[in-house]
């Protein structure tokens, strides 16, 4: 497996889990006044991905990728858009 492999089969996983939060109660309106981080970490010990929060450099990974998934989860509804 090259490097390049890795990095696109890691990302994958990521954006997995970051799908997973984005159709997660965390990232509906019950948990809209803490602050995205703070539900990416209540999701993450929720669903027993301690490793995935417990390391610095995956989890600004999936903070990433969260965000740049946030865009397609409220155009396609998965993410219900605040009025």
């Amino acid at each position: 497996m090259t490097s390049t492999d890795r990095t696109t089969g890691a990302r994958s996983e990521l954006d997995d889990v970051a799908w997973e939060f984005l159709r997660s109660e965390f990232a509906g309106e019950l948990y809209l006044d803490w602050p995205i981080d703070r539900r990416l970490d209540a999701f993450l010990r929720h669903r027993g991905y301690d490793q995935l929060h417990d390391d610095g450099t995956a989890y600004e990974a999936l903070l990433d990728r969260v965000m740049a998934n946030i865009g397609a989860a409220l155009q396609t509804g998965v993410v219900p858009q605040q009025n």
